[in-house]
């Protein structure tokens, strides 16, 4: 064999910035075949690298007569169905890390490549670039004598629009996508790592992935091991030390070219000089206080995973296979899911379809909803009758911690999607569990949450409106409007002259003049509401701490705040489970134990026929 045929399946931006272009610089490798889901930007790809065929069938590519290794570079969620495929045709392959949806999906890809006889690589490549190859040199040349500690932490500002936080696809969240190469790295300078603990935690209501992740280790040789993963932080940081007793590394832990830096206690440097002159230079910096310091820097690296993908393509040339990486990632796989496994409810089988398991904000905030309906939260008959003929309800009593909100001075949006102390009170269920006794279902949905505040001597009047259709609870497949719930929670004393909001009660039944219009539909304007019916109107006046409910599509409306006084509350907004119409929004699953089953909300004009 003179060279080696590779193929890619996924055409990404890993594929396209770190590996495609490396083809050309290694001898005896060539691209010859790539597959992307878009046909076009398959054939993009493969002219711009020079392979010889473009597909949008990953078949093609495997069982391509000149392709020898496959790269697999797809989300995981498709790392073990195209490594079977591989390993059934007889050929090696490389997947991208982190290798699957868990350990499981990883070593099931393994049993198939050792029984089809073909190599199973997996894309760490940190570890044979320069600048991590320096920093083993250093710590086997003695220089920091034995070494007692590491300590990592990473950290990063909130990214919730990722695919990467989709469990179903990734495996995991931002940890589970990037924790690999730091652990590959350790794994690497001091022999496997023995998992000593640690914890996973979410704090982003928008998504039910890890954000939050400290793990400790330890290794064979004593060192003990501390590293933290924050997906939510305020700051970007990325450290690395590992301290010995005569010195210490100092660098930023996953960039290939910035600079290392080494750092020695000139007493240690007394003691290994290998020289007089070392010696005195070194009793002198100790006696100025003056540290000893090397900084070591490294070149740009364009092309990231070449020195691996050299490596194998010499061992296939070569006609000789290790297991070395793919027991490194098996081992750093487990270290994962061990710190993992409490999080998620274990990490076995398809557990990315239980997310009511994991240990999420979204998934404890329906647990707590769970079960009977205590009798301090049960609604009477007469009360559903109320609800149902007036289409409102209240005043009720919030027991969650609203005090503990920090109030927008204007209208704020979705802030349960950001802050978990919103999505808290929006969920406790002295709240929720009455909102599913008047849905009349045991499974319901938050979608919607606003702060509402006029300031004093606010002259803005809310018009009176319905809300209904798009951006508020969206269509059926068949053109109906959704009907929806609404809480509004008084974070202020409230009343008519503060600016209240006020209901005319019974109004739900039907929708009126151009409803998709709301609060500009000018319902007073056009005559479609009288003077008789504004008289019907009854103000919700609360004190602070207390919600009512109401039907979205009681007509609804607040005069202007002419007093010294703020007028502050939280809009809450809940859809029926099974009705999650709208794709303006994220729909948050809520299960609300044992609710005698009613189709009151839907007892309405367009929902007649």
């Amino acid at each position: 064999m003179t060279d080696i045929g590779w193929g890619i399946i996924g055409c990404g931006d890993v594929a396209d910035r770190k590996v495609a272009a490396a083809f050309k610089r290694i001898e005896g490798a060539r691209l010859v075949a790539v597959m992307r889901r878009n046909a076009e930007a398959a054939k993009d790809f493969a002219e711009r690298h020079g392979a010889a065929l473009a597909t949008t069938d990953a078949g093609e590519v495997i069982n391509h007569p000149d392709v020898n290794i496959v790269y697999i570079a797809t989300p995981p969620a498709h790392h073990l169905e195209y490594a079977l495929m591989v390993a059934a045709a007889g050929k090696a392959c490389l997947v991208e890390k982190p290798a699957g949806r868990s350990l499981e999906e990883l070593t099931r890809m393994r049993e198939a490549f050792d029984a089809a006889g073909a190599p199973l690589y997996v894309s760490y490549y940190r570890r044979h670039l320069p600048r991590f190859l320096k920093v083993k040199e250093i710590l086997q040349s003695g220089l920091l004598g034995e070494v007692s500690t590491l300590t990592y932490q990473m950290s990063k500002p909130a990214k919730t629009r990722d695919w990467k936080l989709d469990v179903a696809m990734s495996g995991g969240g931002h940890f589970y996508d990037l924790s690999g190469h730091m652990l590959d790295l350790f794994d690497d300078w001091f022999g496997p790592l023995e998992f000593a603990g640690g914890a996973a935690r979410n704090v982003l209501p928008a998504h039910v992935a890890e954000d939050v992740v400290a793990l400790t280790f330890t290794t064979a040789s004593g060192l003990v091991g501390s590293a933290h993963w924050n997906f939510a932080a305020s700051h970007t940081r990325d450290e690395l030390v590992i301290e010995g007793i005569r010195g210490r590394i100092v660098l930023s832990g996953t960039s290939v070219d910035k600079p290392v830096r080494v750092e020695v206690n000139p007493k240690a440097m007394i003691r290994v000089s290998q020289s007089k002159s070392e010696r005195v230079i070194s009793e002198i910096k100790q006696r100025m206080g003056i540290r000893i310091q090397e900084t070591h820097t490294f070149a740009d690296v364009p092309t990231p995973h070449q020195p691996l993908l050299a490596q194998i393509n010499a061992e296939l040339l070569e006609g000789r296979t290790s297991d070395d990486n793919i027991n490194a990632a098996l081992r750093t796989a487990g270290i994962v899911d061990r710190v993992l496994g409490d999080y998620y409810g274990g990490r076995h089988g398809a557990f990315w379809t239980r997310p009511l398991s994991f240990n999420s904000l979204q998934a404890q905030a329906s647990r707590r909803n769970a079960g009977p309906i205590p009798e301090q939260h049960r609604l009477t008959a007469e009360q559903l009758d109320q609800f149902e003929r007036d289409g409102y309800l209240g005043p009720f009593t919030c027991e969650g911690a609203w005090d503990q909100l920090v109030v927008p001075v204007k209208k704020g949006r979705q802030r349960h999607m950001e802050e978990a102390d919103v999505l808290e009170v929006s969920t406790d269920p002295s709240i929720v569990r009455r909102v599913a006794q008047v849905m009349g279902r045991s499974n319901i949905s938050l979608f919607k949450t606003r702060f509402v505040v006029k300031l004093p001597h606010s002259k803005t009047e809310v018009a009176w409106h319905q809300d209904s259709g798009a951006r508020n609870g969206g269509y059926t497949e068949d053109g109906k409007p959704v009907p929806t719930v609404v809480v509004w929670l008084a974070l202020d004393d409230v009343d008519r002259s503060n600016a209240c909001v006020e209901v005319i009660p019974g109004t739900q039944t039907r929708l009126v003049g151009d409803a998709q219009m709301r609060i500009r539909a000018e319902l007073v304007e056009k005559g479609v509401l009288t003077q008789e019916d504004l008289d019907r109107a009854v103000p919700m006046n609360l004190k602070k701490g207390e919600f009512f409910l109401f039907h979205a599509w009681v007509l609804h409306g607040s005069g202007a705040n002419l007093t010294d006084r703020r007028r502050a509350g939280l809009n809450v907004r809940f859809a029926p489970t099974g009705y999650e119409c709208d794709d303006d929004f994220v729909y948050m699953p809520i299960e609300c134990g044992e609710v005698p089953s009613s189709d009151r909300i839907f007892r309405t004009e367009p929902w007649a026929a």
